[in-house]
C-alpha cells in the first residue's frame, strides 16, 4: 500500500514538473481560475494516465505517455505542436537522465544493481527521492534559461530540436535497458554508464544553450527589421514634406512670372488656357496644402504623408482627429504604431478595386487616453492568432512585422492594442495613456 501511494506521489511530482516547465514558457489559453483549473485537471489527468498505465515495454509507455500529453497541452496551451512536443520530451529527456545518473551512482556506492536495489523499499524510496530532487534542479535550469527567450523562429529549428531530444531520449531508454546486465558483470559499469550519462548532460545542455542563441539571433534580426522600418518611415515623411516645401517655394517665386502669363493668355482671349494654367497652379497648391494640423507635429507629419500616399493610390482616406497636445511618446514610437496601423490598411485596399478603396479613422482624446481607430474593408481571408495576423508573404523572418512593431510601441507605454474584424471589415484599436510634455 506505502508503495503505491509514494509511486503516486512520484508520478504527480512529474507531472507537476512538466506542466510548470510548460507554463512558465508558454501562454496559456485560459486566464485566472480558468487557467489554474485547467493547469490543475491536466496534471491530474496527467498523472492518473501515467500511474494506471500497464507494465508495457518502455518504448510503449514513452509513446502512450507523448500522445496523452500532446493532447493535454495542446487544449490547455497556445502554442504550435512542435513546441510544445519539443517541452514535453525535454521534460521526459530529464526525468530519463535524471533516473540513470542517481540509479547508477548509487547502485555504485551501496554495490548492489538496480533491479534488486529496486525490490528494496527504503533504498528504492531513497533513490526515487534523490532522483526527484535532479528533477527539480534541472527543470528549474531549465524554466530560467526558456522563461527568457521568445520562440518566434521558423518551425524547421523546432523540428530539429525535436528529433535531437527524441534520439537522445531513445538512447538513454537504450542504457536504461543495458545497465542492469552490464550491473551483473560487474559493478564498475555503473560508474561507466553514470559518466556517459553525465557526458549526455553537458552536450544536451550545450545544443540547448546553442538553441537558445538561435532565439536570440532571430529577436535581434526581427528588432533591426522593425527599428530599419521605422526610420525609413521617418525618413519618407522628411522627404515628403521636403519635397513641399520646395514646391511651395518654386510655386512662390514664379507668383509673377505665372500671373503675366495668365494676363497674356487672357488678353489673347486664351479662356480655356488660362483656366488649364489657373488649374494647374492651383493642383500644385493643394499638393503642398497641409491636410491634417492637430497640434502635434509627429502626427501631423505622419497623416500628411500617408493622405498624400493614398491619393497615388486612388484610396478614399478620411481621419476624424481632434487637437492633440505633445506627448511623451518618442517620434519612433509614434511612427512605429500609426504608420504600420496605415501602412496595413493601404496594403490591403490597394489590391481590391478602386470603388472599393478607402480608409476610415479617429484620432482623440478621452479620459486620459489616446485613442486610435482606424478601418479597412479587406478582400483576401485573414488568419488572426493571439492578436496578430499571420502574413501573407513568403519570407516569414523579414516580413509581417507590421502588427508586431505596433504591439511592442503600446506595451512599452502600458497601452491597449487589439485588432477586429466584422463583414469583411479590419478595425485596428490602440489606446496610450496621455502623459503631456510641458
Amino acid at each position: 500500500m506505502n508503495n503505491t501511494i509514494f509511486s503516486f506521489i512520484f508520478s504527480l511530482t512529474e507531472s507537476v514538473l512538466l506542466y510548470c516547465l510548460i507554463s512558465c514558457s508558454i501562454p496559456c489559453r485560459f486566464h485566472g481560475r480558468k487557467k489554474l483549473y485547467s493547469i490543475f485537471l491536466a496534471t491530474v489527468v496527467n498523472t492518473l494516465f501515467v500511474f494506471c498505465l500497464p507494465d508495457f515495454l518502455d518504448t510503449i509507455r514513452f509513446i502512450l505517455f507523448f500522445l496523452i500529453t500532446m493532447i493535454l497541452t495542446s487544449i490547455v496551451y497556445l502554442e504550435k505542436t512542435y513546441i510544445l512536443a519539443f517541452f514535453i520530451l525535454v521534460a521526459n529527456y530529464v526525468f530519463l537522465i535524471s533516473d540513470i545518473l542517481v540509479g547508477n551512482f548509487s547502485s555504485y556506492i551501496i554495490k548492489i544493481d538496480i533491479p534488486k536495489m529496486l525490490y528494496l523499499t527504503n533504498t528504492s524510496f531513497g533513490f526515487s527521492i534523490l532522483a526527484k530532487l535532479l528533477n527539480i534542479i534541472l527543470i528549474i535550469i531549465f524554466i530560467n534559461y526558456f522563461g527568457k527567450n521568445k520562440f518566434g523562429i521558423p518551425p524547421k529549428y523546432w523540428i530539429t530540436m525535436d528529433i535531437i531530444v527524441l534520439l537522445f531520449s531513445v538512447i538513454l531508454q537504450f542504457i536504461m535497458i543495458v545497465s542492469p546486465v552490464l550491473q551483473r558483470e560487474s559493478n564498475k559499469y555503473s560508474i561507466y554508464i553514470s559518466i556517459i550519462s553525465i557526458g549526455f548532460l553537458i552536450i544536451s545542455g550545450l545544443i540547448i544553450f546553442f538553441f537558445g542563441k538561435i532565439f536570440l539571433y532571430h529577436e535581434q534580426e526581427k528588432e533591426n527589421y522593425i527599428l530599419s522600418i521605422r526610420n525609413l518611415s521617418l525618413v519618407q515623411q522628411l522627404s515628403y514634406h521636403e519635397s513641399a516645401t520646395t514646391d511651395l517655394k518654386r510655386i512662390r517665386h514664379d507668383i509673377n512670372k505665372n500671373l503675366t502669363n495668365i494676363s497674356y493668355l487672357l488678353k489673347q482671349n486664351n479662356i480655356d488656357g488660362a483656366v488649364a494654367y489657373i488649374e494647374e497652379i492651383t493642383n500644385a497648391l493643394e499638393r503642398t496644402k497641409t491636410i491634417v494640423s492637430c497640434g502635434n507635429d509627429i502626427i501631423d507629419a505622419i497623416l500628411n504623408y500617408k493622405i498624400a500616399v493614398c491619393r497615388q493610390h486612388n484610396i478614399d482616406i478620411q481621419i476624424d482627429i481632434d487637437q492633440v497636445p505633445h506627448l511623451s511618446i518618442t517620434p519612433i514610437d509614434l511612427t512605429a504604431i500609426l504608420s504600420n496601423i496605415l501602412d496595413n490598411s493601404i496594403e490591403a485596399v490597394d489590391i481590391m478595386d478602386t470603388e472599393k478603396r478607402y480608409i476610415s479613422g479617429k484620432i482623440f482624446c478621452y479620459k486620459n487616453y489616446l485613442s486610435i481607430v482606424v478601418k479597412n474593408p479587406y478582400s483576401k481571408q485573414l488568419i488572426i492568432e493571439n492578436n496578430k495576423i499571420k502574413t501573407r508573404k513568403t519570407n516569414t523572418i523579414y516580413h509581417g512585422y507590421g502588427l508586431a512593431s505596433i504591439k511592442l510601441s503600446v506595451e512599452k507605454y502600458s497601452g491597449l492594442f487589439k485588432v477586429y474584424t466584422e463583414n469583411r471589415v479590419f478595425k485596428v484599436v490602440v489606446m496610450l495613456p496621455i502623459k503631456i510634455n510641458p
